[in-house]
């Protein structure tokens, strides 16, 4: 089945929902809906206190599986690297080197003269440049921002998302931050971090 639902600016158009698990979503709404509470129990699992080592490690794998577990129970192509271009993201042969180097290099961060809070704001941006998924990268990019927040002892980033998937002035404001991260300058990204923690 083609989708025929409108995206929005800055949205990665869903150009096939075959991949839905399940039947009968007739309205975008619905589909928020599902996807909305399959990422709620996530979110549960990893903010609820500071995870450990061992539950959120950072690296190449547990990133995928952290998108299957927000997308899990919606998509079968959640937690799978995309084969697809898209409008966003590096080229499909280039997600499984760019996402080994985003994990090398978070383990260089903590050492680093970065506040924990421009740590999330660049692991944000990098994750949503790579693009890994065929869908949910933005949504999956926060959180893997906010867990990487909790377990170094800061309080998450609590992002109106009913608003970021919408037309909406936070949804402008978030844009510009993620482009004027993409020509090198994360200030704004941090800053709306900062803004949105607690």
């Amino acid at each position: 089945m083609t989708n025929t639902w409108d995206t929005i600016p800055g949205e990665t158009p869903m150009d096939d929902i075959s991949g839905l698990k399940i039947t009968g979503i007739s309205s975008r709404a619905e589909l928020n809906r599902h996807e909305a509470n399959n990422i709620r129990k996530a979110a549960v699992k990893y903010l609820a206190a500071p995870p450990s080592n061992r539950t959120a490690p950072f690296n190449y794998a547990w990133m995928f599986k952290l998108h299957k577990e927000m997308f899990g129970d919606v998509w079968i192509w959640a937690g799978k690297p995309r084969r697809s271009e898209k409008n966003l993201g590096v080229a499909p042969n280039l997600i499984e080197p760019s996402m080994l180097n985003l994990a090398e290099d978070m383990k260089v961060w903590r050492d680093s003269n970065m506040t924990i809070v421009e740590q999330a704001a660049l692991l944000h941006h990098r994750a949503v440049q790579i693009h890994p998924f065929e869908n949910g990268n933005g949504r999956w990019s926060r959180l893997l921002a906010n867990i990487w927040l909790i377990k170094h002892g800061s309080e998450p980033t609590r992002w109106p998302e009913e608003h970021l998937g919408s037309v909406s002035i936070i949804r402008e404001e978030y844009l510009k931050a993620i482009v004027t991260a993409d020509q090198g300058d994360l200030t704004l990204l941090t800053e709306l971090h900062e803004k949105y923690i607690g």
